[in-house]
């Protein structure tokens, strides 16, 4: 496997005893897995890359930015990156074969929603739940990682809503509605059959963004 993030402070140190603290405990994100910085100037980046390959490669917009082998502690390899919009890909190879890539890119303007289910049939019993995935993406289909749009979910079909989420752990949003903001993008649908057959169809939708639907089936 590989992986890329951005690093943009240090990773900050954990309370000695955080039950005693009088102030909540609040860790801010440093890592970003994203091409798509809010200064777009010219700029270093420290990029990390996650690897267990033998060799990583790391590229800016087709040129390579060199090789790096595996740390005896399989620590993260860094490079220092002056930033320009485009593509980050790394490739991970052991020996010559190549084994995996990640590939980041820089988003554009917001246009559109997509819609992902993590399954495509589900059954009407007390725990069978649907997982679909609404990510605010541009033209490319790129990521928006600080999008927070309010998107409204409905459904059509022997299927319920059955909660909405987000990776936000702050938010105060109720879980039992048709509606979420997305929190680097994303949030989430969770779906429920009322029958044993037919189409469940979740549409969602936001202001200014192009309106995504999705099908699952009702089965016994």
């Amino acid at each position: 496997m590989v992986y890329i993030a951005r690093r943009v402070a240090p990773t900050p140190l954990q309370p000695t005893d955080p039950g005693y603290s009088p102030i909540p405990e609040r860790r801010p994100q440093v890592l970003f897995s994203d091409w798509t910085p809010r200064n777009r100037d010219a700029h270093e980046e420290n990029v990390e890359v996650y690897s267990n390959c033998d060799e990583v490669e790391l590229f800016l917009n087709g040129v390579s930015l060199g090789t790096q082998s595996r740390p005896a502690d399989d620590s993260p390899r860094i490079w220092k990156v002056q930033f320009a919009p485009g593509s980050l890909k790394a490739v991970g190879r052991n020996k010559t074969r190549q084994e995996a890539t990640y590939e980041l890119r820089t988003a554009g303007t917001p246009a559109k929603i997509t819609l992902a289910a993590d399954r495509n049939s589900l059954s009407p019993i007390w725990d069978d739940v649907v997982y679909v995935t609404a990510t605010v993406v541009d033209v490319n289909g790129v990521l928006i990682p600080n999008a927070s749009d309010l998107i409204t979910f409905k459904v059509a079909g022997p299927g319920v809503i059955a909660a909405v989420d987000s990776g936000d752990n702050t938010s105060h949003e109720p879980f039992q509605a048709s509606e979420r903001k997305t929190y680097q993008g994303r949030c989430f649908a969770m779906l429920k059959a009322t029958a044993t057959k037919g189409r469940i169809t979740l549409v969602a939708s936001a202001p200014g963004l192009q309106t995504s639907s999705i099908s699952v089936a009702a089965r016994k």
